[in-house]
């Protein structure tokens, strides 16, 4: 789940600091992270659905499938999955459920805690289908009236939950998680992959991100475009992650219609060692996003001592710590001064990881271990 997954593999390893408490933990997917944490630590304990449990809810999904009602599957489907989670609470003497993304599981007898990530819908509503739309509506505004907290990265996601979803600002709290032990640390430059397997062969910027809309390839193409026909058709663009329809119904159209070829790669989703050697060869990192909660390419940049420029919009700014290095994501002609500025300009390039140790050490103490733990506290 892309930066969510991220999160709850940092807030794990957040919490396996904490060896006075217990931690059940439910997880189906056997992440290989997510299971080298709980491997380690023996506070904390993997829940196990039951062969009986799993046999339980596929023969009444099946029975729901044969049902007319949209109504009765949503509301069943809750019911079960409550029941479910009851015998699990009561099994373990669970007090507390903490749950990492948008979603409240709720059960009988246990506070909750619900982390709310963003509510970009209400900022760029085009980006989404209307039913995508009305799902959050109605879904969010349960889990933020149901849970007993909500937990937000930044200020501006608290600031819009009180405006937008009417809550008592001490319902929300603010804490970023602490921006160490990353996926990247179990690697060095000794790990460092040559790139040509994926069509690099020379200087090049970088851009992590899926297509979606929001992300603003689209802006970062007519950048490289204006660039081109400036005559710096040398500069280079790499973007990783899932190539989503948006990609093959205007992104590709746009690079074929420009003749961007020889100027960007989209090259797919790519395993971890790859990526970190993207980040270390690159010249420098872009993140030209219109909304972010919070930028995991950006954060991952500054820790890594890569140049990175960014958008000026939500937190990002905040994150950077210096205007020097950002721009407006709506405004092809600034994006493509600062993209021309970070290829061409050593001293900024220089500036930028200077900049970058600065900002390591606010992202590596952000006091996050002593918030949850007062947070857990508050609700006993």
């Amino acid at each position: 789940m892309g930066g969510i997954r991220q999160y709850a593999v940092a807030l794990l390893k957040i919490l396996s600091k904490d060896t006075g408490n217990k931690y059940f933990i439910y997880h189906e997917v056997n992440d290989p992270e997510i299971m080298a944490v709980l491997n380690h630590n023996t506070q904390l304990k993997l829940i196990e659905t039951s062969k009986a449990n799993k046999k339980e809810w596929n023969v009444f999904l099946n029975k729901v499938k044969r049902k007319a009602s949209a109504y009765f599957t949503r509301f069943s489907k809750t019911k079960l999955e409550n029941d479910l989670l009851d015998k699990i609470c009561k099994k373990h003497q669970i007090d507390i459920i903490h749950c990492p993304y948008q979603y409240l599981p709720q059960s009988k007898n246990t506070k909750s805690i619900c982390t709310m990530h963003d509510v970009q819908e209400l900022h760029f509503p085009e980006y989404f289908s209307p039913e995508d739309r009305a799902y959050r509506a109605v879904h969010y505004l349960e889990y933020i009236k149901h849970a007993d907290k909500i937990i937000v990265s930044y200020q501006h996601i608290k600031n819009d939950i009180i405006k937008y979803f009417q809550t008592p600002a001490d319902k929300i709290q603010v804490c970023l998680l602490e921006m160490d032990n990353l996926w990247f640390d179990k690697y060095s430059v000794t790990d460092i992959e040559p790139l040509i397997s994926i069509g690099i062969n020379g200087a090049f910027i970088f851009y992590p991100a899926n297509t979606w809309q929001h992300k603003n390839h689209y802006k970062l193409l007519e950048a490289l475009t204006l660039l081109k026909e400036q005559g710096f058709s040398a500069i280079k663009v790499v973007c990783t992650g899932h190539k989503t329809p948006y990609f093959e119904n205007v992104l590709k159209p746009f690079i074929e219609q420009h003749k961007l070829h020889d100027q960007i790669i989209f090259a797919g989703i790519l395993e971890e060692k790859l990526l970190y050697s993207l980040y270390k060869k690159c010249r420098g990192v872009i993140v030209p996003t219109l909304y972010e909660a919070g930028s995991f390419p950006l954060m991952e940049s500054i820790l890594l001592d890569v140049p990175v420029i960014c958008s000026n919009v939500t937190s990002l700014p905040e994150t950077i710590g210096d205007m020097s290095f950002v721009f407006d994501p709506e405004d092809a002609t600034d994006i493509s001064q600062k993209l021309k500025q970070l290829w061409e300009d050593d001293e900024y390039r220089k500036k930028s990881i200077e900049n970058c140790h600065k900002q390591a050490i606010r992202l590596k103490s952000t006091g996050a271990f002593d918030k949850i733990m007062a947070l857990y506290s508050s609700l006993n």
